[in-house]
């Protein structure tokens, strides 16, 4: 039981990462359209914006997740069958942080090579 416990406090590490650099994309969108502003692109900073906030909802929704796992874990009467749910459910986050790893890489990418076109001034001093 103690290596699920490992894994979980692992999984709520690297969401937290995921999480910080989400909130550096964030932050980057906010100097931008501080100091930056140019309304003709704020279409597409306007997705940035709203892919950041579906970043953050989906972070809440893992969040819960983790939260079930460790009630699940912290059971007293685990036997056989719950430790394979336990285990299986596990996989199941495991998977998600992966998807949500893979996602925000991309993101960082788009959005990086967006400010090198759109504010290379700005984009050197970033990311």
């Amino acid at each position: 039981m103690e290596n699920l416990l490992n894994e979980l406090t692992t999984f709520r590490k690297q969401l937290a990462v995921l999480e910080n650099r989400n909130i550096a994309l964030k932050t980057q969108l906010a100097h931008i359209l501080q100091y930056h502003f140019d309304r003709s692109l704020l279409d597409r900073l306007e997705y940035f914006h709203t892919a950041f906030l579906q970043l953050d909802t989906r972070f809440e929704a893992l969040k819960s997740e983790l939260a079930l796992h460790q009630a699940w874990l912290n059971e007293p009467d685990t036997n056989a069958i719950n430790y394979d749910n336990i285990r299986a459910h596990q996989l199941h986050i495991w998977s998600k942080l992966n998807t949500m790893g893979s996602d925000v890489q991309k993101l960082i990418s788009i959005f990086s090579d967006y400010l090198y076109k759109h504010f290379p001034a700005v984009a050197k001093d970033m990311i």
